[in-house]
């Protein structure tokens, strides 16, 4: 995993998937969510997916309670131009559901088991989830 920090945009799968929400706004989020949502409980999910997830959850709640704090600079145009789109109550659902999946079971838990960044993974998480609801 290319990862410089705990934030879900510190890796090198987030920054990539912008790519993809540049163009492709909430069907790209919806996307992401539905990578990790339509798995079955036991099935593996990797990192990749888990971290694309984590990013668009991170939209959503900056889309949903304007707090861009932990988005990269270059995503507030675009957050812009996506925005009406983003807070719809099913995307927040698939949202929820996506980052309690990350964080219960998935490669990218396993990942930061034993990094020293764990807690700080961990409360992030929580705090995205606390955004999201």
């Amino acid at each position: 995993m290319g990862a410089w920090g705990h934030g879900s945009f510190e890796n090198d799968d987030a920054m990539d998937w912008l790519q993809e929400f540049e163009s492709g706004g909430a069907g790209a989020v919806e996307s992401a969510f539905e990578a990790v949502t339509s798995l079955s409980d036991g099935d593996y999910l990797e990192a990749p997916d888990a971290s694309m997830a984590l990013a668009a959850a991170e939209i959503v709640a900056a889309a949903r309670d304007g707090d861009t704090s932990g988005l990269p600079d270059t995503v507030g145009p675009m957050l812009e131009r996506h925005q009406s789109s983003l807070t719809e109550d099913e995307l927040l659902d698939n949202a929820r559901r996506a980052v309690a999946r990350v964080f219960k079971e998935s490669e990218l838990k396993e990942l930061w088991q034993d990094s020293p960044d764990r807690l700080a993974w961990q409360e992030g998480l929580r705090n995205l989830l606390s955004r999201l609801r």
